[in-house]
């Protein structure tokens, strides 16, 4: 009984991230093609200085909503009382920081020379009060396994905001339209959400429930605010040694990658959360099912973005087009940063469902640390020190996770090392073969066209290299809802 079960949440995390996916992949490719047009029309001088107040606000952001959706979707029992004083004390928080983003846009807008940033950061600040309803409304998604709501009001927000923002770009808003995607999302998707979820969530203060809430909420906090942390130094640096116009680059580079690497996190953290959340009162049955979620969900992932990272040289010139070619380089080292370091976050996620985020929070301050002395030494290589910089973070954080105690993982250390190797492995070979055929098709047949061929065909072969190296994987896979004509060529 006890083994049948792992088997069978792996197989049930491969069907929850089929349908989410659909919902990733449609906002990837809003985000892309906005971002194609957007970079036509704006400088990189405009994508540096949306790149320097939107950071800010990410990072204000931390302090509005989201530590309470990880404290609220991991209660036990939950009140409706719990969720107003969630609500109640996100907004105090945000509007203090949004009191706090007018003297910091002045000062922001002095440094850097720019004198449209001291209206700019209060404006995008706004967003937060929006994103932190959102966030205490998707936690109440999460609890009732609502991912279907949630998927629609993301990829529905992301019309609407995507929308707004290029039309007022042509409009000839400048990098005001770039502040709009993010102010648009976010009131987009707190409305769609609300509606959803009604009755209105209205906020109302409870000392009692805000001591319930206080411990997990307070270290989700310090884990986001390291998180985010590393892009508002990464900005700030490059900003400030390189210029504007190559944070230009290296946020175009964060465009192309993050969307994918953000939209992964949420739903692979979100499903697994949900799911270990039922069996978080048996250890050993949790730590069994942590390590098959955990190693089928580096299949998954890996080819993903070791994919992304070989693609990356037709990627940015289709996308950004001309005068780009500073952002491929830190792409590509992005991607490869997220192959290595997500997968490892399933094993925090386990963690966090036994109400012990507190490791979450030493792997970011970590690869924080990690992140930041390679971003320092590699000052001199340009642009490039800021991807592998991150990359380093990456890999920091993936060594803390199968460095674990095998007591708190719940299986051996060298387990968890060659659960993570394999899959890493067989992704490499294939984004190394789809790197020397994009390096071979493009100056032949254009970016459009290598594209189209060697996407499909890389995942033609990491099929193949699964079937062939990891055919437990590969079965799963199959059962979990591939193709009918993949499943017959199987089983003959």
């Amino acid at each position: 009984m006890g083994a049948a079960s792992p088997a069978r949440s792996g197989s049930k995390v491969f069907g929850w991230l089929g349908w989410a996916g659909a919902d990733a992949i449609g906002r990837i490719l809003l985000l892309t093609v906005s971002t194609a047009i957007l970079s036509r029309i704006l400088s990189p001088q405009d994508f540096g200085v949306s790149a320097l107040v939107l950071t800010i606000v990410t990072v204000m952001a931390v302090f509005v909503g989201a530590p309470f959706e990880e404290a609220l979707a991991q209660r036990r029992s939950l009140r409706r009382s719990h969720v107003e004083a969630a609500l109640a004390a996100s907004w105090a928080a945000g509007l203090v920081v949004i009191a706090l983003s007018v003297p910091l846009g002045f000062a922001l807008a002095a440094a850097y020379a720019r004198p449209e940033m001291a209206g700019l950061l209060p404006v995008a600040a706004l967003t937060i009060l929006f994103s932190g309803h959102g966030d205490i409304t998707t936690a109440l998604a999460r609890r009732r396994r609502r991912f279907n709501d949630v998927a629609f009001a993301n990829l529905t927000a992301h019309v609407i905001g995507l929308g707004m923002a290029v039309a007022i770009a042509f409009a000839g808003a400048g990098v005001w339209a770039l502040i709009g995607v993010r102010l648009f999302v976010s009131i987009a998707r707190a409305v769609l959400l609300q509606v959803k979820f009604g009755p209105l969530i209205l906020p109302r203060w409870s000392t009692q429930r805000m001591r319930e809430l206080a411990r997990f909420a307070g270290l989700s906090l310090i884990e986001l605010l390291a998180d985010n942390l590393t892009y508002l130094v990464f900005n700030n640096v490059v900003g400030a040694v390189y210029g504007l116009t190559t944070l230009g680059y290296v946020n175009m580079a964060i465009r192309l990658v993050e969307p994918v690497r953000g939209a992964v996190i949420a739903i692979a953290h979100n499903l697994a959360f949900s799911f270990f959340g039922r069996e978080s009162r048996d250890g050993a049955r949790l730590a069994e099912t942590a390590a098959t979620v955990s190693t089928r969900t580096v299949y998954l992932i890996a080819p993903m973005f070791f994919g992304l990272a070989a693609v990356t040289p037709a990627l940015v010139p289709m996308v950004a087009g001309p005068g780009w070619d500073e952002a491929i380089h830190v792409a590509a080292f992005l991607a490869l940063g997220a192959a290595v370091g997500l997968p490892a976050r399933m094993i925090f996620t386990s963690l966090s469902a036994r109400a012990r985020p507190e490791f979450g929070l030493v792997s970011s301050l970590l690869g924080f640390s990690g992140s930041l002395v390679v971003l320092f030494v590699g000052v001199p290589f340009g642009p490039i020190a800021v991807g592998v910089s991150r990359l380093a973070g990456d890999a920091v954080q993936a060594a803390f996770a199968i460095a674990l105690p095998d007591r708190l993982a719940g299986w051996p250390r060298l387990a968890r090392f060659w659960s993570f190797l394999r899959p890493l492995a067989l992704a490499a070979v294939m984004g190394l073969c789809v790197a020397v055929a994009v390096r071979w098709l493009e100056a032949a047949v254009g970016d459009l066209l290598t594209l189209a061929i060697v996407v499909p065909a890389g995942a033609l072969l990491y099929l193949v290299l699964l079937r062939t190296f990891a055919r437990d994987s590969f079965d799963v896979f199959l059962a979990a809802g591939a193709p009918a004509f993949l499943r017959r060529g199987a089983n003959t």
